[in-house]
């Protein structure tokens, strides 16, 4: 036997043990709980694959004691099966004498109860916890505190904290990291304060968990205090990446970009690849998009999440183009794109009309495979893509294959838009009324799409019954995007009086849209008067902005009151307002082109130009000619 012992203890491989148990077997030492139980423990320990053949050696002891089953669980909590630790309990307490736990056993169950989702049997063992006595042990409570906040139920995780009458740092961290991701920064402090009331002392976790209670409330002032604890209680920061990491997102978040970047500069090599990210995603989200495209390409190591921050941030400032071309880049160079990115793109190709590169990411990123394929946002932003790209009844395919788990509010409003925006407004309501028998319930975004599809379609009094039901039928309140589509249908239909008759009686001041959208209808219409008074109200509040002028003058050209129009232009001239240039954007056998009216940058504008000329040529051929009774005067 001594000798068996001395083997086990010596044992570094599986192949090892796997010997050793032959040779119990062989010489009938398989029953002695003695040499099993750290045979048993070696295999549990080991890997997957042997922790089935640490279970098998476990169901052949005749009498297992705690301590095994402690070990099993443990092992299954561990592992990609923890249902089996929950077995083995159940089992345990239904053995004959009954084997009852102990402050080993819960925390393992705990665990299993988390990794599971089932915050039903949680609950049943922390009824378990308390009928065995043992809800005044630390590692219990500690691990009642963690399964709470991984099922999101912060409030019964406070009870237990409150309720207990013992508690290490690990409770408060545990308490305050959970008060964060759950939204409660400011608990969070409030539990730090009477962390430090009890003289518990905090360490790097819970500094790095404060940190980011900081970043979500944006509070500087709080941050830097934070920021002095620590360096009084653990002397510096430089050497460690997580609190490096959170200092950075901190300042980052906090808007204070340029101390952020000395920290990331500072931190003695020990700045991360996500500090350097949160400065990148900073710096964009604040439209200084140069400045984070240097940062990004400063950096040492860059991850997927880096890659992201900076597409995503060329998106937020408009760059679409720059946003493409850098995960074109990602691709080439071999890295695996993550559902954020990939929607990004996606979204950038919409804004651009980019269709080909959209449908090449559709077909690349949609497959089982990858989690992409299976992912609400990502079959969102496909439809949407296809839609803004005038591809809709590829949007219809990819949403008609969509199957019904899969289909959202989001996605009913994407492709009602799109149908809107294509003039499908019938389609898009029997769409609507398909989604309100699957039981899923229209939003904000719901009704701006509907009545957007209305005003397309021509669709007044189905319109009108929309927006009068809104608030009736789903409590949803119009809102200033509401009442816009409304002052767009009705000057579609020529309703120009009761659209601004809407507008004077809308429970707020009306903003540049509403405005902008009656002056559009009044153009159309040949309204002079109501596009006077839309206008004013328009340059009242941009009256720095050239195209309400133009449109104003454009409109008294075209009903023959040139004097006026002169005058506007002659206002234009005085004030010095400019139109701000708008860009075009062609896509070419995978390549997009930017165009601007009269720019002749473009390399092709030579090639261009000869084109345009010859089909001018060839219109004069076939007797077309150019009417000039309503042309206007070129403003740059």
């Amino acid at each position: 036997m001594n000798g068996l012992k001395t083997l086990l203890s010596s044992c570094r491989t599986i192949h090892q043990a796997l010997q050793i148990h032959a040779q119990m077997v062989v010489t009938g030492r398989h029953h002695d709980p003695f040499l099993m139980t750290p045979l048993i423990s070696f295999f549990a320990a080991a890997n997957s694959n042997a922790l089935h053949h640490s279970h098998l050696l476990f169901t052949q002891i005749p009498n297992p004691d705690l301590f095994l089953f402690n070990l099993i669980i443990r092992a299954f909590s561990l592992s990609q099966t923890p249902h089996n630790a929950l077995s083995l309990y159940k089992k345990m307490l239904s053995s004959s004498p009954p084997i009852f736990p102990d402050t080993f056993t819960f925390p393992f169950l705990l665990k299993s109860c988390a990794k599971l989702s089932l915050p039903r049997l949680g609950l049943q063992v922390h009824t378990h916890v308390f009928k065995s006595g043992f809800e005044s042990n630390v590692f219990v409570v500690n691990a009642l505190l963690q399964v709470y906040f991984v099922f999101g139920d912060a409030r019964n995780a406070c009870r237990v904290f409150d309720e207990s009458p013992v508690r290490d740092s690990v409770s408060y961290n545990t308490v305050i990291n959970g008060l964060v991701r759950a939204g409660r920064a400011g608990c969070s402090m409030r539990i730090f304060a009477e962390m430090r009331g009890g003289f518990v002392e905090p360490d790097e976790y819970t500094f790095v968990a404060l940190l980011s209670a900081c970043s979500l409330l944006e509070d500087r002032g709080i941050g830097r205090v934070v920021h002095g604890l620590v360096y009084r209680k653990l002397g510096c920061f430089g050497e460690n990446e997580l609190l490096v990491n959170a200092l950075v997102d901190m300042y980052a978040k906090c808007g204070c970009l340029e101390v952020a970047e000395r920290v990331v500069r500072n931190g003695n090599g020990k700045s991360g690849v996500a500090a350097w990210t949160s400065l990148v995603s900073a710096y964009a989200l604040r439209g200084e998009v140069e400045v984070a495209r240097r940062l990004f390409d400063q950096m040492g190591e860059r991850d997927v999440v880096s890659w992201t921050a900076m597409i995503s941030g060329y998106c937020h400032a408009g760059c679409f183009q720059e946003a493409l071309e850098l995960f074109v880049e990602l691709e080439d160079l071999g890295m695996e794109p993550d559902e954020v990115v990939v929607v990004a793109a996606l979204s950038a190709c919409a804004r651009l009309g980019a269709l080909e590169l959209g449908r090449r990411i559709h077909h690349k990123y949609d497959r089982d495979s990858w989690q992409c394929g299976h992912n609400r946002g990502f079959t969102c932003a496909v439809v949407d893509m296809y839609a803004k790209c005038g591809s809709i009844e590829a949007a219809l395919d990819v949403f008609l294959k969509t199957s019904d788990d899969m289909k959202t509010t989001f996605l009913y409003n994407s492709i009602m838009s799109g149908l809107a925006h294509h003039g499908r407004g019938e389609h898009a309501m029997a769409l609507f009324e398909e989604m309100r028998l699957v039981g899923l319930e229209p939003d904000e975004v719901t009704y701006v799409a509907l009545l957007c599809a209305c005003g397309h379609s021509g669709l007044v009094d189905h319109g009108k019954r929309l927006f009068e039901s809104m608030l009736s039928e789903y409590g949803v309140n119009p809102q200033m995007e509401h009442y816009g589509c409304m002052v767009d249908l009705l000057g579609r239909a020529g309703h120009l009086n009761e659209a601004y008759l809407l507008i004077q009686n809308m429970p707020f001041k009306a903003n540049a849209v509403i405005w902008r959208a009656l002056l559009s209808a009044c153009k159309v219409d040949g309204d002079v008067e109501l596009a006077r008074l839309a206008s004013q109200e328009l340059l009242a509040m941009e009256n720095d902005h050239g195209a309400r002028y133009v449109m104003l003058s454009n409109m008294l050209t075209l009903m023959d009151k040139h004097d006026e129009a002169a005058s506007v232009r002659r206002a234009i001239d005085n004030v010095g307002i400019q139109k701000p240039p708008g860009w075009s954007h062609v896509e070419m056998n995978g390549t997009l082109h930017k165009f601007l009216a009269g720019d002749k940058s473009h390399p092709e504008a030579k090639a261009t130009e000869f084109m345009l000329r010859d089909i001018d040529m060839g219109l004069k051929s076939i007797g077309h000619s150019i009417s000039v009774s309503k042309m206007v005067f070129d403003v740059d």
